[in-house]
């Protein structure tokens, strides 16, 4: 063989191998965010969370919808060229007495003009189903409807696939999550194409803190696209910048390392008030260098301005102390006034009885000092029970000061538990509003009853 048939020979292989693959429904990242810490992960709290583990978006307590796009020309398997787009929605509903979060979503995918792919998903993640100790297990499930057609001839063909998932949640930090995409592994067969849409085992952990979130994803896919199945690891690091009016704003990194996909990733998000836009980049290290591009927007209703809020409760209840307590002020010197006037009154009754003792031979004055004396003495009473009054004017002002108390600590805990709060935290709350009011004399049995149930 010549030198010159040998380099096109070598050209020709490796052409070959730099050549998209001719593969369906692979499981790339579903947002901006997801592609910024290096790609899917089975553990990462995040409204698209379910394209990679159904029982995530069970811990949602607000509706929350969204659109993104993904333009790339690498997929988990190898060399690609794609642009995908996608809407969902996340609505938290009861069903048969548990809580949990119904996921709706629709995605296209246009593989270089050549082949479109679009999913339609029906999901639900259950919500704190199972109690380990101070943890929760959540399980999920999403149904897919698959349909991949050829550009050229309209020839499709349609399949169902089904995904699940399970999620640990040992506290308010920390996630782990398990979960098998494409369970059923359905087939493709489209003129020259045979395919499989590829089976996807995962395992994830992440942990939130205060200021960054940390991610690590492992995952095993089977044989699709002419490729070999392989193997993922996708660590992820998030940090938050926080603004005093501007909102939050996020810097994202990560990798993903697998045969013929390993690439470099990363992102930037700004959220404000019940608004999110992210944008994610990843550049490929093996192969053709042709970064990806992804953009999310995710929309969440229900989402309210937490620190303003707080922030007009203090002053509305501030105002509401300095008129209970002028008012108790004016109670206090009123009834001083009035103690002082019944002492005035009662020395004023024993002189009138002095000089009754000393004139009863005056009988023509008599009757005038008795009726005297019966006047006084009924206003003497009559301060006696306006006495009386401030009384229980004063105590039911401070009967109404601790349900104020109570309601707004009430509040307070509804907010805590609607934001999701753990058991745990929950517990402790309620424990602590038990013990403070339980002996103050006001109606506690909500918050009672509330503690009986998580306790149970």
């Amino acid at each position: 063989m010549s030198l010159r048939n040998s380099f096109y020979l070598a050209a020709a292989c490796l052409l070959a191998c730099l050549a998209p693959a001719g593969a369906v429904f692979e499981d790339v990242p579903a947002g901006a965010r997801q592609l910024g810490l290096g790609g899917q992960a089975a553990a990462l709290e995040d409204p698209l969370s379910f394209f990679a583990n159904p029982a995530l978006p069970g811990a949602v307590r607000k509706f929350e919808t969204g659109a993104a796009f993904l333009g790339s020309h690498r997929t988990t398997q190898g060399p690609a060229d794609l642009s995908a787009y996608g809407a969902w929605a996340l609505v938290p509903r009861m069903a048969y007495g548990k809580m949990g979060t119904m996921a709706l979503a629709g995605l296209y995918r246009d593989d270089g003009g050549e082949l479109t792919q679009k999913t339609l998903l029906v999901g639900w993640g259950s919500s704190s189903l199972l109690r380990k100790g101070s943890g929760t297990v959540d399980f999920g499930v999403n149904f897919k409807i698959m349909q991949a057609a050829l550009s050229a001839g309209g020839e499709s063909v349609m399949g169902l696939g089904l995904d699940l998932g399970a999620v640990f949640r040992p506290d308010s930090a920390h996630t782990l999550g398990v979960s098998i995409l494409n369970l059923n592994n359905p087939a493709y067969k489209l003129g020259a194409l045979e395919d499989n849409a590829p089976r996807v085992l995962r395992l994830g952990v992440s942990e939130r803190r205060d200021d960054y979130t940390l991610t690590l994803d492992a995952a095993a896919r089977s044989a699709s696209g002419g490729q070999n199945g392989n193997l993922s690891l996708t660590p992820g690091v998030e940090h938050v910048w926080r603004t005093e009016r501007s909102g939050r704003f996020f810097s994202r990194t990560g990798i993903y390392l697998a045969e013929r996909a390993t690439a470099l990733s990363a992102g930037l998000g700004w959220k404000h008030a019940a608004s999110e836009l992210s944008y994610g980049l990843a550049v490929p290290l093996t192969g053709l260098i042709v970064p990806a591009h992804a953009l999310t927007l995710t929309l969440r209703f229900g989402d309210r301005d937490i620190e303003g809020e707080y922030g007009r409760m203090i002053k509305q209840e501030i105002k509401y102390r300095r008129d209970l307590v002028e008012a108790l002020d004016e109670s206090a010197r009123r009834e001083a006034l009035l103690k002082e006037e019944l002492s005035s009154m009662k020395a004023e009754i024993d002189s009138l009885n002095a000089r009754l003792r000393g004139e009863r031979e005056q009988k023509a004055t008599v009757t005038g000092e008795k009726e005297r004396l019966a006047a006084i003495v009924r206003r003497q009473a009559a301060a006696e029970a306006e006495l009386k009054a401030m009384s229980e004017k004063r105590r039911a002002d401070k009967l109404n000061q601790l349900r104020y108390d109570f309601s707004s600590d009430w509040q307070a805990y509804l907010k805590l538990k609607g934001g999701g709060a753990p058991a745990d935290v929950l517990k402790g709350s309620l424990q602590r509003l038990v013990s403070q009011y339980q002996d103050a004399g006001i109606d506690i049995s909500q918050a009672t009853m509330e503690l009986q149930t998580l306790v149970k």
